[in-house]
């Protein structure tokens, strides 16, 4: 018959091996886990320049000192962009809506061609 101190230790030991051999798993699976695998991924986007596209369109603030980031939060966030079939032949086209610049809308030729009408 074992003692109440023979059975503490057992029960001791048993649980100083499992915490063991969970450490040792979780060091190898973040060992393997580590690996320089590159996979070939699809690119989904790809950039195009304003001479491909014709688009042109860049939003230029002027801080004040009426009119600043300190005054109006959102002085950097910019007007907005509008998509939308303007002109109703059935391509989207592209309005941009400046802070304190030009509008501009651009009508879609196709195949990522667009024309500035503004």
């Amino acid at each position: 018959m074992k003692s109440a101190t023979q059975h503490k230790l057992n029960s001791s030991t048993g649980a100083g091996y499992i915490k063991k051999m969970f450490l040792l798993l979780g060091f190898t699976l973040y060992l393997f886990a580590c690996n320089d695998r590159k996979e070939n991924n699809a690119v989904l986007f790809e950039v195009l320049e304003n001479k491909q596209t014709g688009i042109d369109f860049a939003n230029k603030l002027t801080a004040t000192a009426d009119f600043n980031m300190f005054k109006y939060m959102y002085f950097y966030n910019g007007a907005g962009v509008g998509a939308g079939d303007f002109n109703n032949d059935g391509m989207i086209d592209l309005f941009f809506s400046a802070n304190q610049g030009e509008n501009k809308l651009y009508l879609n030729k196709g195949n990522m061609k667009f024309e500035d009408v503004t």
